[in-house]
């Protein structure tokens, strides 16, 4: 039976939207697929959505102005008018359209009251997709808990658990953030991020160096925290015969690259070190399968700390069945999945970092290169995820 599903999000390709990208991409022909959104022109992520029955309607909701956009994000704070403008171009482009259900899927809050109204507005379920929550943050503290009050982000976040009591299901991609939500919601389910397995693949490459690879950003160290690895490494370079082959990677933005460069000096390892630039999506398996460890980086996951951060990287390395060495442990959702699959260490403390890399170069020294034999990595395909969708669409639509 063909279904009609409408996706409302905040972006989608060629802006940086993988989950929604993908899922519209391995999502069964027997949707039709309809998609409101932001219409943007960043261009970040140039991934093919390849799908026939797949409408997009973009709306431009911002002011190029930026005396206009800064009077427009006051408005979004106080009245949601971003959603209600998305709302009434959406109501106003599908008024002849029908469909089965809504699926919203959202970064903190935005689209979610459009979403709600047209679920309203078409009389059909409503899936809420969540990817990020206010939650999983570092608690402020001082004169950051200030700001954040007249911030109002304690609003968006009495909005959302409004909001969560129109919809059918929510999902999210932790354990973490499902136990949370849970205390909004009876109907929470479990979706994982993942990698796209038909790009993220294992190729044998050997290389000229012992390589520590990292791509992401590096800002606040309360959550992301290398130092674990810095610590270790400085160590070990003690061996000469370590020291001349190690090569760490950094593919990172400018703002980062500050800070890498103030922990390399610290710690001696300029030498030994190379900050890049941000690669694009395409050259990322490439860049993995290059690597004789992919580096991931958390922090431990505390009561006043960040929670149920589940990276991407994480994912597109398990993919590539490269050993993950993940510094800081969160000792909570990551350090499971990488204990559950095999595929790395959460390093809680520098001996055992140290024990770690050393049994991957001596791996990188008998081999030329390096390889991870993970476990269930199958389970975290974007492909995998379609299919879990695809279930809980039938269920709200069955129900």
């Amino acid at each position: 039976m063909q279904r009609k599903l409408l996706i409302v999000c905040d972006a989608f390709p060629p802006d940086f939207a993988p989950r929604i990208g993908y899922l519209c991409k391995f999502l069964n022909a027997d949707y039709d697929v309809t998609v409101v959104t932001e219409k943007n022109t960043r261009n970040s992520w140039p991934v093919s959505i390849e799908r026939q029955n797949l409408q997009l309607h973009q709306f431009a909701l911002t002011s190029s102005n930026r005396v206009i956009c800064n009077f427009q994000a006051i408005g979004d704070y106080l009245f949601s008018r971003k959603d209600r403008k998305l709302y009434n171009l959406a109501a106003k482009a599908l008024k002849n359209s029908s469909f089965d259900m809504v699926l919203c899927t959202s970064y903190y809050i935005f689209p979610l009251l459009c979403g709600k109204k047209l679920a309203r507005r078409f009389n059909i379920p409503l899936c809420i997709d969540l990817r990020d929550i206010k939650e999983q943050e570092a608690r402020p503290i001082g004169l950051q808990r200030i700001r954040h009050f007249f911030r109002l982000q304690w609003l968006n976040t009495w909005r959302r658990n409004q909001i969560l009591k129109s919809a059918n299901c929510v999902t999210t991609i932790s354990p973490w953030h499902v136990e949370t939500l849970s205390k909004f919601h009876n109907n929470v389910r479990l979706v994982y991020n993942g990698y796209n397995a038909d790009e993220f693949l294992y190729k044998e490459t050997k290389t000229d160096y012992f390589t520590i690879t990292y791509t992401g950003r590096l800002l606040d160290l309360n959550l992301r925290n290398p130092i674990l690895l810095f610590e270790a490494v400085q160590d070990l370079c003690r061996n000469n015969d370590f020291a001349k082959s190690l090569k760490i990677k950094w593919f990172v933005d400018n703002a980062s690259m500050q800070q890498i460069n103030v922990l390399t000096e610290k710690y001696g390892l300029t030498a030994h070190t190379e900050v890049c630039p941000t690669i694009s999506a395409e050259r990322m398996p490439e860049v993995l399968n290059s690597s004789s460890i992919a580096l991931v980086l958390t922090n431990l996951s505390t009561a006043n700390g960040p929670h149920g951060i589940m990276t991407t990287k994480f994912f597109e390395a398990l993919g590539c069945e490269r050993p993950i060495l993940c510094v800081r442990s969160d000792e909570s959702c990551l350090a499971s999945a990488i204990a559950e699959t095999n595929s790395g260490l959460a390093g809680r403390n520098v001996e055992e970092v140290k024990e770690f890399i050393m049994n991957k170069f001596d791996e990188w020294q008998q081999n030329g290169f390096t390889h991870q034999d993970v476990r269930l990595k199958e389970n975290f395909t974007r492909q995998t995820q379609a299919t879990q969708f695809e279930k809980i669409f039938e269920e709200i639509i069955a129900g």
